[in-house]
């Protein structure tokens, strides 16, 4: 009787695999196809590869399978792969300026707008004006350093005597015929010393037709001694898409993206040598800098850190090349950096491990008996395997009670949405992988990182939508803490905050976590950590609206932006009783129309805000899609927020149908002080205010 079930059980899934085979060749077509892609990385020890030939049949057999993503299609061409001090200038006296509002003391950021307390840089369109800003009376612009028109300027830095410009560079080419590409691609692949540089090489390609983008990141290096005739010293440049930079002393960091997709279309006869180009040089990424982890993924994501140092031209430009899945938010300590990786999709391998792990000591003796059968089908593809074992879950899982099925449910999420981060070790431009781990949900942004005392904290977000079909229930979205020790182990958590709402804002201070989350209202956590091993919550306070941003004012205050109802809303939260938080002040900027949403660059670029304590200064652009305006507040904690005036670029001109077009040019996108002045910058202008009573100065034409 028992052979018979098991006959008949047999017979059954055979036709349920037919079934799911026709389903998906008539009307299924996912995101991958071919053999199974493990969609979330699980690492072995990292490795190298022996050859340039085993290096690009790696690329090209992963993206073989892999060319129905529906990610970015970026290629990883390599046609160009050859992978304050506050003393003036003038020695004047000692001036107070603001700098660029950054994450983490002595790890500068890039931006659109520097100043060294004298001069303005500024990016705008395809230069970087320098504007003498100090004194005010006397503003001028000095000079300009524009770049070959295919490139686009991303942002900038700023350090003594040196200017460090990156730049974007794209080519679009279309071929329909044999391709001559210069020596990159090799005929023999471990070395090119007997080629002949004007040699070209020819590279048969098909299909017929192929439209592909190949992304560069240029790094230009001036030296400004001379402002008015800036020298460029030093032009590198780097494979793949701008993901960020950092200032770290005296060298530069640089990560950018890479996505390898058009592999599959080369000769087998010919390989692939990454370069970065050094002062039009080539200097070689050799092997032992590439490092990879032989696990297929949803795309071989490459991803480039370079190093430079910006003051000494004759030291050696550092680059390694990691294969680390599609890199999403990168944060950067003064000793490590971070990248991360969010998945929500999985593979049959990935469920049937999890189907072993949390399944299979609970399940009746038939469904177990179905599962390892599926096993045994050799001819199925893994697809369909997939699809057939959630077809079992499925059938269990009615069988239990809601319950069940929801704490079913919260296990296999936990599991299969998952963020993998990875910390790369800096230290005077050396470069070093160290530690992968994994946290359940997605983070946020780089806020959602932070490494203090030998730990790294983590805000998470289980969105909990998958898997719901398959298991016959819905699961809310909850929040998380994680704490990580350098190995990037799980050491401490706190899991399941405030269901059903979504993290807006994070900010790790110290010993303590100040969290927002909304879906209604806006519960603003404070969280201990000083016992990483065990965090809870202190205190919880629910106010209307929600914050996207948290600034320090001091230790025991924060300053919270982001919206209530239609309106950008500011807030000042008291946080020195720990379990009753407060509300201290908040100021609404209401809408001039009733139909808009309020704007203001500072709810997602933190380069947006400025704040000084001991000024009593909080600036910030607001206004709506077309227009923002510098809204400068005193800020105290006797007095909380107020406004003291509004500093406008232009003047909307309504009558105009198309206002909106010329309007944006005077959309004031950063300020800044020095000494007693504040300095507004838009598109087409830069003014300069006085910081007591905000009369205007002086002012300045960038366009």
């Amino acid at each position: 009787m028992k052979k018979t079930k098991m006959k008949i059980t047999g017979v059954m899934l055979i036709g349920m695999i037919i079934i799911v085979s026709f389903v998906y060749n008539m009307n299924i077509h996912p995101i991958v196809t071919g053999e199974a892609v493990n969609f979330i990385p699980r690492y072995s020890d990292l490795k190298t590869f022996s050859s340039y030939t085993e290096f690009t049949e790696f690329l090209k057999t992963s993206t073989e399978t892999n060319y129905y993503w529906s990610g970015p299609r970026i290629s990883a061409s390599f046609s160009n792969f050859y992978l304050l001090d506050s003393m003036s200038k003038e020695g004047g006296a000692v001036v107070d300026y603001s700098q660029t509002n950054v994450q983490v003391t002595g790890v500068d950021e890039p931006d659109i707008v520097k100043t060294d307390g004298v001069y303005l840089y500024i990016v705008s369109g395809n230069k970087v004006i320098i504007v003498k800003a100090n004194p005010a009376d006397d503003a001028e612009i000095i000079s300009e350093i524009t770049v070959d028109s295919s490139q686009s300027i991303i942002n900038i830095f700023i350090d003594g005597n040196r200017l460090v410009v990156f730049c974007n560079n794209y080519n679009y080419p279309i071929y329909d015929e044999p391709v001559f590409i210069q020596p990159i691609f090799i005929e023999d692949s471990e070395t090119v010393e007997n080629l002949d540089e004007s040699e070209e090489i020819k590279i048969d390609i098909s299909p017929p037709v192929r439209w592909y983008s190949s992304p560069e990141t240029i790094i230009l290096v001036y030296d400004i001694q001379d402002l008015k005739n800036p020298e460029e010293v030093k032009n590198i440049v780097v494979p793949g898409h701008f993901s960020g930079a950092r200032l770290i002393g005296d060298f530069v960091y640089l990560i950018t993206n890479q996505y390898s997709y058009e592999f599959y279309n080369l000769d087998g006869e010919y390989s692939i040598i990454p370069r970065i180009m050094i002062n039009n040089e080539a200097q070689d990424i050799s092997l032992d800098d590439i490092i990879y982890v032989d696990i297929p993924e949803e795309s071989k994501t490459l991803t480039n850190i370079v190093s430079v140092n910006v003051h000494n031209d004759d030291e050696k430009v550092n680059a390694k090349m990691y294969l680390l899945g599609n890199s999403q938010v990168l944060y950067v300590s003064k000793d490590n950096i971070y990248i991360t990786y969010y998945s929500s999709n999985y593979d049959y391998n990935l469920l049937q491990e999890t189907v072993k792990e949390v399944l299979m000591p609970f399940l009746p003796e038939n469904y177990k008996s179905e599962i390892e059968q599926i096993e045994s089908f050799s001819t199925l593809t893994e697809y369909q395997k997939k699809i057939v074992t959630e077809w079992i879950i499925q059938s269990y899982t009615n069988s239990l009670t809601d319950e069940g099925r929801l704490e079913l449910h919260s296990e296999l999420i936990s599991r299969f949405e998952r963020t993998t981060i990875h910390r790369i070790s800096i230290n005077n431009g050396e470069i070093n992988y160290e530690a992968q781990g994994q946290v359940p949900g997605q983070i946020d942004n780089q806020f959602s990182l932070s490494e203090w005392d030998g730990m790294l904290r983590v805000s998470s977000t289980i969105q909990g939508w998958m898997f719901g079909s398959i298991i016959s229930t819905s699961m809310e979205p909850q929040n998380n803490i994680y704490v990580l020790d350098m190995n990037l182990e799980i050491i401490g958590k706190l899991e399941g905050l405030a269901p059903g709402e979504t993290i807006y804002a994070t900010r790790f201070l110290a010993d303590k976590c100040y969290l927002v989350t909304f879906r209604q209202i806006d519960p603003f956590f404070v969280i201990d950590l000083s016992n990483p091993r065990n965090p809870e919550v202190l205190g919880e306070l629910k106010i209307p609206g929600y914050s996207t941003y948290l600034h320090p004012y001091d230790s025991t205050h924060i300053i919270g932006i982001g919206m209530e109802d239609n309106n950008i809303k500011i807030s000042l939260f008291d946080v020195r009783d720990v379990e009753n938080p407060v509300e201290l002040s908040k100021y609404i900027i209401e809408q001039d129309n009733t139909w808009g949403w309020g704007q203001s660059y500072a709810l997602n670029d933190h380069k947006a805000f400025l704040f000084d304590k001991e000024k009593n200064l909080l600036v910030i652009p607001a206004g709506d899609y077309y227009k923002q305006s510098a809204h400068v507040f005193r800020i105290t904690l006797e007095d909380g927020l107020e406004l003291k005036g509004v500093i406008e670029h232009g003047e909307k001109n309504t009558n105009d149908e198309y206002y909106w077009s010329s309007d944006y040019d005077n959309s004031i996108k950063r300020t800044l002080y020095i000494d007693d002045v504040l300095y507004t910058i838009s598109n087409n202008l830069v003014k300069m205010n006085d910081l007591g009573d905000l009369s205007e100065i002086n002012s300045i034409k960038l366009n």
